[in-house]
């Protein structure tokens, strides 16, 4: 009888053992999928769209790798939804920036409103959304979180700092909207992955 109840604890034990690391596994797995150094095949096409979220520099940044890499793009910080005509693939580049909001007089409640509008424009016309974030830990603000969040759940592929992933946040974000996340270096390291989105 005791060597029966011995056996039984065991088997017990196993499973729970088995069942609690197939969840590790397959957590691990889907994060794993997710986090790619580029996309395997591209998903967006030109005309593309370029603009701001939070008038960060950064945007200008990406402007300026999209011509490098002959890409057609519109290069519009303060886009709008009349401004999606013709227009394919739209590229958001997520960093708040007082200065950048103070000279063009909106401010971050104004940028969610704005943002908000054009990607739902986006998801009707059924246009590709990239997100770029190429801020660090110390531009991680809760202003700039509040627009990935309003924005990471309608992105096709997100691109981001290691060094602004420090909490996770950038990859939970990813997870949870089950879209592909790149993580890069530096800034000079965007080149590769942007350009894989689109060929």
């Amino acid at each position: 009888m005791k060597l029966k109840s011995f056996i039984l604890t065991i088997i017990v034990i196993f499973m729970i053992f088995v069942t609690i690391n197939s969840k590790i596994f397959e957590k691990r797995k889907e994060i794993n999928v997710l986090l790619l150094p580029s996309l395997p095949n591209p998903i967006a096409k030109e005309y593309v769209l370029i603009t701001s979220a939070g008038q960060s520099t950064e945007a200008y940044i990406i402007n300026d790798v999209a011509n490098k890499l002959m890409i057609h793009n519109y290069f519009m910080p303060q886009a709008k939804m009349s401004d999606l005509k013709g227009i394919n693939t739209i590229v958001v580049v997520v960093g708040t920036s007082p200065l950048g909001e103070k000279l063009n007089r909106i401010n971050v409640e104004d940028e969610k409103k704005r943002v908000g509008e054009l990607l739902k424009e986006a998801k009707k016309e059924k246009l590709v959304v990239i997100t770029v974030y190429m801020g660090g830990k110390e531009r991680r603000d809760k202003s700039t979180d509040e627009l990935l969040s309003i924005i990471c759940p309608q992105t096709n592929y997100l691109i981001g700092t290691k060094e602004a992933n420090y909490d996770n946040f950038l990859s939970e974000a990813a997870r949870s909207s089950k879209i592909p996340l790149t993580l890069i270096n530096t800034v000079s390291d965007i080149i590769e992955p942007f350009s894989s989105a689109f060929r």
